[in-house]
C-alpha cells in the first residue's frame, strides 16, 4: 500500500526555457564588472544563450504542455 494519499498536491512544473532565458543575462551582468575584452564574448554567449531558450518556447508552446496564453502569443493571427 502506498503511503502518499491520492489528493497530494504536486508542485508546480517550472518551464526550463524560462530558466534558461534568466541565465541568459548573468553574462550582461559579469560583463558590467569584468575587463573591457570580455565584453563582446559574454553578450555573444548571452545572445545565443537567449536565442535557444527563445526557441525552447516557441517549441514549448507547440506542444500540449503549453499554456493558452503562451500559444496565443506566439502563434498570434494578425488582424486584418
Amino acid at each position: 500500500m502506498s503511503q502518499h494519499p491520492n489528493n497530494v498536491p504536486t508542485p508546480p512544473k517550472t518551464e526550463r526555457w524560462l530558466i534558461i532565458m534568466a541565465l541568459a543575462f548573468v553574462p550582461v551582468v559579469l560583463a558590467l564588472f569584468l575587463p573591457q575584452a570580455t565584453r563582446i564574448p559574454l553578450l555573444v554567449v548571452s545572445a545565443v544563450t537567449f536565442l535557444v531558450s527563445f526557441v525552447l518556447m516557441v517549441r514549448h508552446s507547440k506542444t500540449n504542455g503549453g499554456t493558452e496564453n503562451l500559444r496565443r502569443l506566439v502563434h498570434s493571427e494578425q488582424a486584418d
